[in-house]
């Protein structure tokens, strides 16, 4: 498989981008190619809501969501991976899963678009322990309705609690979640 990697996070070398290469290991190890993009290091807008996309106008937009796009259209499977912030995923995560809304094509009714077959996964960190695994359900909430709504293949969730972050020391090699991420890439099919 082709595997797309978004990083969701803006800081580089974080627990989620950690988390996202153990799983990138052990996908190449099971003989998968990857594409990692890190969206701390891209610009990528929200949707502005122009609807100029469903003109059959690209995106208005000049950043580097066409970065992602060419991935996207390239790869069996998406990996979203992000920080959890207040419940949710990140911001930059957020813009980029509302730009798909860019590439969708009416369907047969002209009102839900439709989105390529893809396979898709998330993974996401936190700095709440394992304890306080509640803190991780509405994402995982939405990345399950987001799956139905693409009518995309679950490839499953992995939630990282217990991993540092933001005003405490990031600490996620000091737990089990590497080997998680990396076992999870491996069983890919």
């Amino acid at each position: 498989m082709k595997l797309c990697v978004v990083i969701g996070a803006g800081k580089v070398g974080g627990n989620t981008e950690q988390l996202a290469d153990a799983f990138i290991k052990g996908a190449q190890e099971a003989g998968h190619e990857a594409v990692k993009l890190h969206l701390g290091k891209l610009k990528i807008g929200p949707c502005l809501g122009c609807n100029a996309c469903t003109k059959g106008i690209p995106c208005v937009q000049k950043d580097d969501f066409h970065l992602f796009a060419e991935a996207f259209s390239a790869c069996d499977a998406v990996i979203w991976t992000t920080p959890l912030y207040f419940w949710g995923i990140s911001a930059q995560l957020k813009a980029l899963i509302d730009r798909l809304y860019s590439i969708g094509e009416k369907d047969p009714k002209g009102y839900y678009f439709l989105y390529p077959a893809k396979k898709c996964a998330m993974l996401i960190t936190g700095a709440d322990s394992d304890r306080h695994f509640w803190a991780f359900e509405l994402v995982e909430h939405y990345y399950r309705r987001l799956v139905k709504y693409m009518r995309w293949t679950d490839l499953g969730f992995l939630a990282a609690g217990g991993c540092g972050g933001s005003a405490f020391p990031r600490c996620i090699e000091k737990t089990p979640h590497l080997q998680r991420a990396y076992e999870f890439g491996k069983q890919l099919r």
